[in-house]
């Protein structure tokens, strides 16, 4: 039976690769022949629920969700989560926010699966890249359209994962400099003005240069790209600020980031797909220039973000070489030292009022 599985996903996919189906704007159709084998052979049904944010949605096995670790791709899939109190592998049905209970729960529905597809999603947190299982049910289209429903926008599905961006194997274990600091390839200058104002103070620029100015290239879980500096930037620095108000600096302790150059926005990886940073566990230099502070003005008071400007050549010729604008939102490269409030003061919440 699995032998017949295999030929029809093979005949499937050869004719997806001729469809205008294999890559619209919304999304890509995936040539992933052993997850979509193993797909076909799951139970292909499952139970109606409503869970307490009142999505309605078909309660099917996890082991659809465990196809992710099947998936043959760059960079990782997170799979979505099984653990005890989430909902686990379904397939949406009435979506919150239609507000609606059909009076079908509990009943048995079944489906059929179609392909497996990935999407480029804009979230209120930033890009998101989600992997599907696409399926056909017509028991679901019917329940839909008896009370009144047009179809989902986005067919019915079971979100498996999300793919993220990742670092080489072993690449914390690397101890080379990266080539991009020896090319002559021509970057920015480091800004003379902008929206920051530049403290001159030689002891502070003093003890920043006694500082390593080197640093490894790391990638968190989520995507965000970085290069680790030494804690001192921070630690030998933040004494010596002309602070004001309540200050409060970057933390360093073990499990925190620390001290870091911001390299690569999450964002920028994922819309740029790239999801193998190769050149993480690298080695870049950079060179201290000065210390500024960007001054914003809140409905809660003043703050001043205090950091450590720096050159860094080898970053910019990074980011360029992945296609992007050689600064990260056009901005220098810099190392954050901390955040310094001020309380808004009591005449601004009170103004005097001349008597009448």
């Amino acid at each position: 039976m699995k032998f017949y599985k295999k030929i029809f996903v093979s005949l499937y996919l050869l004719l997806l690769a001729s469809s205008h189906l294999i890559s619209q704007e919304k999304f890509s159709i995936e040539n992933q022949p052993t997850a979509l084998v193993e797909a076909l052979g799951l139970p292909n049904h499952g139970i109606l629920k409503k869970n307490a944010k009142g999505m309605v949605y078909l309660d099917i096995s996890n082991k659809f969700i465990s196809l992710s670790n099947l998936i043959d791709l760059p960079g990782q899939i997170i799979s979505a989560s099984i653990n005890p109190g989430a909902i686990g592998a379904h397939i949406p049905v009435f979506l919150e926010s239609e507000h609606f209970v059909p009076d079908e729960l509990g009943k048995t529905f079944y489906f059929d699966v179609l392909d497996i597809r990935s999407s480029l999603v804009k979230t209120k947190n930033g890009l998101i890249k989600p992997w599907e299982i696409t399926i056909n049910s017509p028991d679901l289209e019917k329940i839909r359209k008896k009370y009144n429903f047009s179809l989902l926008k986005d067919n019915f599905c079971i979100r498996i994962g999300r793919q993220l961006p990742t670092a080489p194997e072993g690449s914390e274990k690397i101890v080379t400099l990266s080539h991009y600091n020896f090319s002559n390839v021509p970057t920015l200058p480091i800004a003379a003005k902008g929206d920051f104002i530049s403290v001159h103070s030689d002891e502070i620029l003093a003890t920043a240069l006694k500082v390593d100015s080197v640093g490894q290239l790391c990638i968190k879980n989520n995507g965000f790209a970085y290069v680790n500096v030494n804690n001192e930037f921070i630690e030998s620095i933040a004494p010596l600020l002309p602070i004001e108000g309540n200050f409060n600096p970057l933390v360093t302790s073990a499990k925190a980031m620390g001290a870091h150059i911001s390299v690569f926005y999450e964002d920028e990886m994922i819309g740029h797909k790239i999801w193998l940073l190769e050149e993480a566990g690298e080695w870049f230099k950079f060179e201290v220039k000065e210390i500024r502070y960007l001054e914003r003005k809140t409905s809660n008071g003043k703050t001043r973000l205090w950091l450590i400007a720096v050159d860094a050549p080898a970053l910019q010729r990074l980011r360029t070489h992945y296609g992007l604008k050689p600064k990260l939102q056009g901005h220098d490269f810099h190392i954050t030292i901390g955040t310094e409030k001020f309380e808004i003061e009591s005449s601004t919440i009170f103004p005097e009022v001349d008597a009448a």
